[in-house]
């Protein structure tokens, strides 16, 4: 193929681009780390569904920028002909190998194109891609409803939450470490509260043990497939609700004659939460007088995935946090 002037040689060995798109509600930089494939004036990245949160930044936005090697494209994205995305899947074969191809673009639907606009900038930061800070102060300056940002970032990724958690290392010791040390605290006949239940692991893993489990998330899709995972285990100790964390206190509708001893938070769910002051009364309200509560929170840097990312050689993840602008500092 022809090496338009614009391509400037983007080297086949750097593994992965940055997009940097706007997000369609808030307008602020959203930063996604991606395989790609880079043919004549064009990126090509695969995608496991049409409607995945970046994909449709990604088409929305006239402002898109790849970041790649140093230098920083101006591209235009569309959705790649059928042609062209089995085309891009071979080369993601031949450029990644069978295994991770198989492993993570099996089911993918789609190719995105990101087209060049002119030549590129010579390095230099894309606004807001390394403003880690800039989350919830930025929706505040904005007047922007946070928290519909965040149950919307969730719905999106509800479909491939369970996909994407059990194949990260950290994600599953974590949760293993987290329910043994929650097992130690709680008694069969114990009603417990999740908050950030996400689609239900940890609740499913727990309810043999207890009498009853309230689990509750912010996003409408994670609590649908939980009621999914219910009907067809057919559990009955657990009770999906839809509330986000600081309102945790209208749990107290559903259980008018008695308080829970255990409520639990894993996996960061709290990071995701501004209004902690107002979720630490309402989980007071909840709590028996002598109960408990458990909770994990992430640090912008946790060694053990550090460590994992390393060993795993995926250098360029060593410092995700940067890139997640719906995580709260917390911790």
């Amino acid at each position: 193929m022809s090496e338009p002037e614009n391509s400037m040689r983007v080297s086949p060995k750097i593994g992965t681009i940055k997009l940097i798109t706007a997000g369609r509600i808030t307008g602020l930089p959203h930063v996604v780390e991606l395989r790609y494939t880079h043919q004549d004036d064009s990126f090509y990245v695969l995608a496991g569904r049409a409607n995945t949160d970046w994909v449709s930044n990604a088409l929305k936005s006239e402002s898109s920028k790849v970041h790649v090697g140093g230098l920083v494209f101006k591209v235009e994205a569309s959705v790649a002909s059928e042609k062209e995305r089995k085309s891009v899947s071979e080369d993601f074969v031949r450029r990644y190998g069978r295994r991770v191809v198989k492993d993570w673009y099996a089911d993918a639907e789609i190719a995105l194109r990101l087209r060049q606009k002119g030549p590129p900038s010579l390095k230099g930061e894309v606004g807001g891609e390394l403003d880690s800070k800039s989350s919830f102060g930025a929706w505040q300056s904005r007047h922007l409803k946070y928290e519909s940002e965040v149950s919307a970032a969730f719905n999106s990724a509800s479909e491939e939450y369970d996909f994407t958690i059990s194949r990260n290392f950290v994600n599953t010791w974590i949760r293993s470490r987290s329910i043994s040390l929650l097992l130690k605290y709680i008694r069969r006949s114990d009603t417990l509260l999740e908050i950030g239940c996400g689609t239900g692991a940890e609740a499913i893993k727990i309810s043999p043990h207890v009498r009853r489990i309230f689990a509750t998330d912010v996003a409408k899709g994670m609590i649908g497939l939980l009621r999914l995972k219910i009907k067809a285990r057919r559990l009955e100790n657990i009770v999906p609700i839809e509330v986000r964390a600081s309102e945790i206190a209208r749990v107290r509708e559903y259980l008018p004659d008695h308080k829970v001893r255990i409520a639990y938070s894993f996996n960061g769910a709290l990071n995701c939460e501004p209004h902690l002051i107002e979720f630490v009364r309402g989980v007071s309200s909840v709590l028996e007088e002598d109960g408990y509560l458990i909770c994990s929170t992430r640090n912008r840097l946790c060694i053990t995935e550090a460590l994992s990312h390393a060993v795993a050689l995926q250098f360029g993840r060593l410092n995700p946090r940067k890139f997640q602008p719906i995580m709260v500092s917390v911790g």
